[in-house]
């Protein structure tokens, strides 16, 4: 409970901050890229010590029928000098359009999670997806297709498994500051299935800058002994788009 007043608390004074900084940033033109990066990060002292960082990077292209996405991820945290959370991620998409509602995608994606009970877990996917819903205010789009992953159990031997990638994206604009998303990403193997759903609230507060609070929850149906399948993982970010 105090590492989350906290947090509220430091993105309030960042947010009262904000009309002062947007003021003398420009907002770029559009162009073929965009992109934005967003930080959470909490710090307490005295009769508890704990600290907190979490930050995300994405980055996109367009370019007539393609469309390249990477996002990068880090979550550290610590409680009295003992780390408690430390997960890296990437994934890396491109599609192309074939008409107006389906396109072919290629997925590239990693993570380290000293957590999770895996050393690693990669994997590459190829398939087709569909926009099932596309009007001004909700979008909907399904991706489905076959890959290969590389996994290690820390401790354990390296897996290797033929996988099948399942990923929906969500969203929905409550008004022009204020949309709702929701990602769920399936991996599924005979060795693991791995599940990935994130489900996020963003609000603008001036120019380039939003507000985002976020749920994530990982889950892997088959982990080391003693090492919990589900993690779960809420976060209250800035976020400044260009």
């Amino acid at each position: 409970m105090l590492v989350a007043r906290s947090c509220i608390a430091f993105l309030v004074a960042a947010a009262a901050c904000a009309p002062a900084f947007a003021s003398t940033a420009a907002k770029p033109d559009a162009g073929p890229w965009s992109g934005s990066a967003e930080l959470g990060g909490v710090v307490t002292t005295g009769n508890s010590s704990t600290s907190s960082v979490d930050g995300k990077f994405r980055l996109g292209y367009v370019s007539g029928p393609w469309t390249t996405d990477l996002h990068l991820g880090v979550l550290h945290a610590s409680a009295a000098g003992t780390t408690t959370a430390n997960r890296m991620f990437g994934d890396l998409s491109t599609r192309h359009t074939l008409d107006s509602d389906s396109y072919v995608f290629g997925n590239l994606r990693g993570s380290h999670d000293s957590f999770s009970g895996y050393r690693y877990q990669t994997s590459a996917a190829l398939g087709l997806g569909r926009q099932l819903i596309h009007t001004s205010s909700t979008d909907l789009r399904a991706e489905i297709g076959p890959g290969y992953r590389l996994a290690r159990i820390d401790g354990g031997a390296t897996q290797r498994d033929a996988i099948v990638r399942v990923h929906g994206v969500f969203s929905y604009r409550f008004t022009s500051k204020a949309h709702f998303d929701q990602t769920l990403t399936t991996i599924a193997g005979t060795d693991d299935t791995e599940l990935e759903s994130v489900t996020a609230l963003t609000t603008d507060i001036t120019g380039a800058l939003a507000l985002k609070l976020s749920y994530t929850v990982l889950h892997n149906t088959v982990v080391p002994l003693g090492t919990k399948k589900t993690d779960t993982f809420t976060s209250v970010n800035l976020v400044y788009s260009f």
